[in-house]
């Protein structure tokens, strides 16, 4: 209860006990459809129980005997789920016959009779932990259970006293476009209401308001202009933020739900699978790779003042698009194939370009899985450095009668470079052997030598080189989706946009390289913020027992667990369901002893402090638990 600032009374012996509840499910609930086309909103299952369950579940662990439902949209489908009693729980149904017409507040009218003693009133679509209860019956007087306010989250809110009790209600609909969420709180749908409020105020205001025809609002509007008016002074708002929970209008909100209903390592499995979108679910991301100091407000402004005719108009065609990285590059747009991210490019290449690839290993997974087996050479790096040795990759490539080389600087997982005049001279060799090398720069501006290290400039000069470029990366534009193909080779170029769709870059995407251009000096800063927070980083990581982290010229880190009994996959997912922070482990990339290496990717300083301070306990623990 640490977060619960309400000061509730923290002995359980102490707590006024409540023995009903009354719980709104009468509503149809369109925006769950098709799901709710043949069941009611309450019947719908977060992890496998229905939501009206659980809410009854959680009531009868702290103490209520008597649930009265208000039912309405499919209501003989609750009758015949829930029964005359539940969990321990007596059942009453109340029927609200205006369901369809009417909002709450005719709910909660329809339900006037059982408001004659304390009452916890709640909403059947709110899923919630149990505490969550308990922290509102700790609380002497009326209370609702409120949550800090932040932007997935929409309906009432509530400002607090000092005192922690409520100042304000704001409606949803009095929340314009320069609404100040600051110190808002959230309501959760859960109330205490005590016998003398409801007798006193509620009651009174509810049946007024009905009496004067007002049914299409909301019952927070009598709680609303009741304090105003300075009725209810003692109605706490109790910060339940230490508990779960959450309010489900859409399947987006279900979606959430689920996840976060999961236990934690459950919640770490799924994430396996889900490759991105981390942060709906409010977790810290040290896997992915990208740049968290860019775009900057103001070009998001522009995003947002475009929106709708971004969203509505088609997007304009690979020749056009061609001609806008080339403003950013300074290249010719003839050399320039634009794709949906380098992962598109990957796959084009692999499956039309390439019949023998070799690739320096460990590097980044997709080159390796976009050819069969058989026509895959992997160069292994020395684990001691993970330093390329140039003129043995070229020969390596040359005798295995390689007609494509890759090589990734910074590379992917080790975030170690390949100097310029190395890649220029790498290039010369494999071009006597009619090898094409295909060198991926996607977080060259991170390197210490930035956008000067590197050869974008060099493929007219050497013909078998070709530079390919992530932009999601080190633009912070990961959702966006934008990378591109240089090469000289116009044949080649042209080959390679036959292969991809007319319409391969979304409306934000050909937004985002229109406006770029306004932001080359926050970019460049942006860099350099991103290389002083890695530094850090690694500097943090470095003073740890347990790990050998190595020197990164990217923005991430490569780490070696120094423990024998240790491994990556459960260092991660330790790291996860302890401290709800994701990093990469690397069991699955082409190395030695795969499964004893974490790859972790640099945020903010504070977060960056954050993670080392979390993996220093996860690694002591492992460290112990060895010796």
């Amino acid at each position: 209860m640490g977060r619960n600032s309400a000061r509730p009374d923290s002995d359980p012996d102490k707590r006024r006990a409540v023995r009903r509840a009354v719980i709104l499910a009468a509503g149809k609930a369109s925006r769950l459809a098709p799901l709710t086309s043949n069941m009611p909103k309450c019947l719908v299952e977060v992890g496998g129980e229905p939501l009206l369950e659980r809410a009854l579940r959680g009531l009868a662990t702290n103490g209520v005997a008597e649930a009265v439902i208000v039912v309405g949209y499919k209501s003989q489908a609750v009758r015949d789920r829930i029964g005359s009693r539940f969990a321990n729980v007596d059942i009453r149904y109340v029927d609200a016959p205006d369901f369809d017409t009417t909002n709450n507040i005719r709910s909660l009218w329809d339900a006037r009779q059982y408001l004659d003693e304390d009452v916890l009133l709640l909403e059947a679509d709110v899923v919630f932990d149990p505490d969550a209860i308990a922290a509102l019956l700790a609380v002497p007087g009326s209370s609702a259970a409120v949550a800090p306010f932040h932007p997935p989250l929409s309906g009432t809110v509530v400002r607090r006293t000092e005192r922690h009790m409520i100042a304000t209600f704001v409606l949803g609909s009095e929340q314009g476009h320069t609404f100040d969420p600051t110190d808002a709180f959230k309501t959760v749908n859960i109330y205490l209401l005590r016998e003398q409020a409801l007798r006193e105020h509620i009651v009174p205001r509810l049946c007024a308001a009905i009496e004067a025809g007002d049914v299409h609002s909301y019952y927070e509007n009598i709680f609303r202009d009741a304090i105003a008016e300075g009725a209810l002074k003692d109605f706490a708002a109790v910060d339940i933020s230490e508990n779960r929970w959450y309010e489900i209008d859409d399947h987006r909100d279900l979606d959430t739900a689920e996840f976060l209903f999961l236990d934690r390592d459950a919640q770490f499995d799924r994430i396996q699978e889900l490759h991105g979108s981390y942060w709906r679910y409010d977790i810290t991301d040290h896997s992915y790779l990208y740049n968290l100091y860019f775009p900057p407000q103001q070009m998001l402004d522009v995003f947002h003042d475009d929106l709708n005719e971004v969203v509505t108009n088609y997007p304009v065609g690979q020749k056009e698009l061609a001609r806008l990285v080339a403003d950013w590059t300074g290249v010719n747009p003839d050399h320039l194939a634009v794709a949906n991210g380098g992962a598109e490019l990957i796959k084009v290449l692999g499956n039309q370009f390439m019949e023998h690839l070799t690739i320096p290993t460990p590097s980044f997974n997709e080159y390796e899985e976009v050819v069969r087996p058989e026509r895959l050479n992997r160069f292994p790096l020395e684990t001691a450095t993970f330093e390329l040795d140039v003129d043995a990759f070229a020969d390596s490539a040359t005798r295995w009668g390689s007609d494509t080389a890759v090589v990734v600087t910074p590379n992917n997982p080790t975030a170690l470079s390949v100097g310029r005049e190395e890649v220029i001279r790498l290039a010369r060799q494999l071009q006597g052997a009619g090898c094409r090398l295909i060198v991926d720069e996607s977080f060259i501006e991170f390197s210490r030598t930035g956008s000067a290290g590197s050869v974008e400039d060099m493929v007219e000069a050497c013909s078998n080189l070709v530079v390919l470029k992530s932009m999601s990366k080190v633009f912070g534009i990961a959702g966006l989706r934008i990378g591109y193909l240089l090469s000289a080779d116009r044949e080649f170029i042209r080959a390679v946009r036959s292969c991809l769709p007319i319409w391969n870059i979304n409306g934000l995407a050909e937004e985002f390289l229109r406006t770029v251009g306004r932001y080359r000096a926050d970019f460049l800063e942006s860099c350099d913020l991103t290389r002083a927070a890695t530094a850090e980083l690694y500097a943090d990581l470095l003073a740890l027992p347990g790990i050998e982290p190595v020197r990164p010229d990217a923005n991430f880190v490569l780490c070696k667990l120094t423990d024998p009994s240790a491994t990556g996959p459960e260092t991660a997912r330790r790291l996860y369901v302890e401290h709800n922070i994701l990093i990469k482990d690397c069991a699955s990339k082409s190395m030695p002893e795969a499964d004893r290496y974490l790859r972790i990717a640099a945020r903010t300083p504070e977060e960056n402090r954050r993670l080392a301070k979390a993996l220093s306990s996860v690694l002591s623990r492992e460290l112990t638990t060895a010796t």
